[in-house]
């Protein structure tokens, strides 16, 4: 059954032409291929004094929710920690 089947080699999409100028790289972007860490690190510096100037917080990661994966499996479907039944069987 597998006979009448043609596979195709995978073509990575950085290959590919691009279709519209608004997906070339921007030119004024050129100085990110080999960035300076010594600029970098004043940059990082300056933006942090700017925030602190303006009274604007660092951004902080969200915590987790841990309980979006503490779920119960039984015969009868998954029981979600809110106390829905996901995949039940009927």
């Amino acid at each position: 059954m597998t006979e009448d089947i043609v596979y195709c080699p995978s073509t990575s999409i950085k290959s590919l032409p691009v279709t519209s100028p608004a997906h070339l790289p921007c030119p004024d972007m050129a100085g990110m291929e080999n960035p300076d860490p010594q600029k970098r690190q004043r940059s990082l510096f300056l933006l942090g004094k700017l925030r602190e100037k303006h009274g604007i917080p660092k951004h902080k990661s969200a915590a987790s929710n841990s309980a979006c994966l503490e779920y119960v499996c039984t015969e009868e479907g998954c029981i979600e920690p809110w106390g829905t039944v996901n995949n039940a069987v009927a």
